[in-house]
């Protein structure tokens, strides 16, 4: 063996003793180590809860009996609910639209709580008459200790109350109809503070014919037409743009006629 054999041998020793090889040192391919992967910085957004059914008594899990007074109100065979919110001499029916819920209408409702008016808001039965489910909750509102009653209606809801107003066996303190379907005729006699609320663009609506029951309604102690920006309908009205201006406005009118 020559010198060049022994310088090999030796170097393969001293690679085999430090865990590599011949081919590694003289460029050969090699298997790198696992790297472990790197975890972000960041924290992960958090994961909403759901929100717990109500076990007790409520109607459509948005009214409890935290809420009010929960009742059964049954008619023609049918069975829904209401409650009764707040406390005060002046009460407040609200009848809604077709379309709607209670639900809909707690932004009202908690803003004439706010103001010290009881508000009553029920399931419709939908029979034949629902005008006769808006007279009972109104005499119900008086029985509870309501002194003044006013009747409030969104959509065909305004319609209603404005129906169950002439059918009372007492005076209404106020109507208001929030984009309401009255028609022309039905405020002839109408003698209590009348005020409409709708949309500029709401074409279920639409001003010119609120105008019409507006121009007819020349026995109203007080009637009053507010047109609002926009094609919000009913209860859509207290949640959209100009959500504050129509409260504020249905607020205001019960105020101003509480007595």
């Amino acid at each position: 063996m020559g010198r060049h054999a022994l310088g090999l041998g030796a170097l393969a020793l001293l690679l085999a003793a430090c865990g590599g090889t011949a081919g590694s040192q003289a460029g050969g391919p090699t298997t790198p180590s696992p790297v472990p992967a790197r975890t972000p910085n960041s924290t992960p957004a958090p994961v909403a809860s759901p929100t717990p059914t109500p076990t007790g008594a409520n109607i459509d899990s948005c009214v409890t009996e935290e809420t009010g007074k929960i009742f059964d109100y049954k008619r023609g065979g049918t069975t829904t609910k209401g409650v009764i919110m707040g406390k005060g001499p002046v009460g407040v029916v609200v009848s809604y639209e077709r379309q709607g819920s209670v639900c809909d209408w707690l932004p009202l409702a908690d803003r004439l709580v706010a103001a010290g008016h009881r508000v009553l808001l029920f399931d419709r039965n939908n029979t034949a008459a629902p005008e006769e489910d808006t007279v009972a909750m109104a005499q119900r509102l008086r029985k509870a200790g309501a002194t003044k009653v006013v009747l409030v209606g969104g959509s065909m809801g305004g319609r209603l109350s404005m129906l169950a107003a002439g059918k009372l066996d007492f005076p209404v303190a106020a109507v208001i109809s929030v984009s309401g379907t009255i028609q022309p005729g039905e405020v002839d006699d109408l003698r209590a503070p009348f005020l409409q609320v709708t949309g500029d663009a709401d074409p279920e609506a639409p001003v010119d014919m609120l105008q019409i029951v507006y121009n007819e309604a020349v026995k109203s102690a007080d009637r009053q037409l507010l047109v609002l920006p926009g094609s919000a309908h009913a209860s859509e009205l207290f949640a959209g743009d100009q959500g504050e201006k129509a409260l504020s406005a249905v607020t205001s009118f019960v105020e101003k006629h509480k007595g």
